[in-house]
């Protein structure tokens, strides 16, 4: 399909999510509810689980992150990412605000791992974890691209009063080129037929993502009060779109930060 062909999938697009709710948090709950299996070859979209992905951050958290604080993953989902990040933390807390997810990360909960529902944009999330662990290092993934400019701000507000002073933020977005219609585009979609993996979210009513690039970081932690690390490309991992088929490599953007130390003068 070329560009002007991609608005032939709008029809199949509203047929799909007739009747979708609009609200987020309702949307996600209808998503995981009608999930069956996670993981490599599952019916989320997200966890390939390839190794490449995590030996990157795995890198990021030594050299950068204060190891010896608890760590939270602020839009866990299914947990599966936050076990992972058990090993660069004393306690790590998972976050997210469908409680649908939430019971399912919970089965697999441990003395170091926890979960726990919240919208990580409600105002004085961030105050409240700070208070119960003191600074923290966050880790995001996949979240910031599905949430509109208001939203971002407000997590990114979260995320400053749990850093605290000694705190690191990692975190990796889809930085797709185009519109959320060349994404679907990519991804298979067809006017007469979606693959199953990407209309289950249709279906549910789950926001299209946007891309999260340089001038989105930018956006949302600006130099006056971020410092920013390090950045650049990446990729993410997606499971195959359809059985047998190669994993997803979708084009991603990552960056460490941390709160900008002001100046005592």
């Amino acid at each position: 399909m070329t560009s002007w062909r991609k608005y032939l999938l709008i029809p199949r697009l509203t047929l799909t999510a007739l009747g979708a709710p609009r609200d987020q948090t309702r949307a996600w709950d209808r998503y995981w509810t009608s999930i069956t299996r996670t993981g490599p070859g599952g019916d989320v979209l997200w966890e390939a689980d390839e190794p490449a992905e995590h030996e990157r951050l795995a890198a990021a958290l030594r050299q950068h992150a204060a190891l010896e604080l608890p760590m939270v993953d602020f839009g866990c989902g299914s947990g599966r990412r936050t076990h992972e990040l058990a090993g660069f933390a004393p306690r790590v807390i998972g976050v997210d605000g469908s409680a649908a997810a939430i019971a399912r990360a919970s089965g697999a909960e441990d003395g170091r791992i926890t979960f726990r529902v919240a919208d990580i944009g409600s105002a004085g999330l961030g105050e409240r974890l700070h208070d119960e662990l003191g600074d923290a290092n966050v880790h995001i993934r996949g979240v910031l691209h599905l949430l509109d400019d208001a939203s971002r701000q407000a997590v990114a507000r979260n995320v400053a009063a749990l850093l605290g002073a000694r705190g690191t933020l990692c975190f990796t977005e889809t930085d797709h080129a185009g519109d959320p219609l060349d994404l679907l585009l990519d991804q298979g979609a067809r006017p007469t037929r979606l693959p199953p993996l990407v209309d289950r979210l249709i279906r549910a009513g789950v926001r299209a993502p946007r891309r999260f690039g340089a001038g989105e970081t930018a956006a949302v932690f600006p130099r006056d009060a971020w410092e920013i690390v390090e950045q650049g490309p990446t990729e993410v991992y997606g499971v195959p779109l359809e059985p047998g088929g190669p994993v997803q490599r979708i084009p991603a953007w990552r960056a460490v930060i941390r709160r900008r130390r002001r100046s005592s003068r």
